[in-house]
């Protein structure tokens, strides 16, 4: 969460590739954590993805 809101450019990555974009910072996913990255709408605007983020964590 901290990096999505300080790097517009992780924000771009995420975007365009999430699971890619999560494997470059060296985080370790689950596979709940990783079918939720896939269920994300990456097309909603950065504040809607942000609240939603911000409710799951």
């Amino acid at each position: 969460m901290d990096r999505w809101t300080a790097d517009p450019q992780f924000r771009r990555e995420l975007r365009a590739n999430p699971e890619d974009a999560v494997r470059k910072t060296g985080v370790e996913l689950d596979a709940e954590e990783r079918a939720a990255l896939r269920a994300m709408d990456w097309g909603a605007s950065d504040q809607e993805l942000q609240a939603r983020v911000s409710k799951g964590a």
